[in-house]
């Protein structure tokens, strides 16, 4: 479908209230057929979702975030609903953060949201974010109501 290019498909804003985002990057996701039939469906769940780099540091992989299943397709053609998915970064982007998060406590690497970009391709939005707390969180609230 030409018409999905550029849509927003899911937006994280349980991790806009609880992170104080640093740093944002566009990466790639790598997915199944059935999971993009899904996703165009809007069956894509990022509340829950997290990145963690690999033992080396050479990439990261998406965890915990949920797609459904596709209606039409059979049980044997059908993904797994919360599988790991590799995400598709260079290798020094994905170091660099893995270190970062490594090295600072608190830190960590969240996906913010999910389009199709002019290819129609899936992209996510990740971000390096360091915890909000409850003093940060009444904070942000106030300066949102003074606008």
């Amino acid at each position: 479908e030409k018409g999905q290019a550029g849509r927003t498909v899911a937006v994280n804003r349980i991790a806009y209230r609880n992170f104080e985002i640093i740093e944002t990057l566009e990466a790639g996701v790598s997915l199944k057929g059935t999971e993009v039939k899904a996703i165009r469906d809007g069956k894509l769940n990022l509340r829950d979702g997290y990145i963690r780099p690999s033992s080396n540091f050479k990439s990261c992989s998406l965890h915990n975030v949920h797609i459904g299943k596709h209606a039409t397709a059979g049980a044997y053609f059908q993904h797994e609903e919360r599988r790991v998915r590799p995400l598709l970064l260079h290798k020094a982007q994905a170091r660099k953060w893995a270190q970062q998060t490594d090295r600072q406590p608190g830190m960590t690497m969240v996906p913010l949201k999910a389009y199709f970009n002019k290819d129609n391709k899936l992209k996510l939005e990740i971000a390096l974010c360091r915890g909000k707390n409850v003093r940060d969180k009444r904070a942000t609230i106030r300066e949102r109501d003074a606008k």
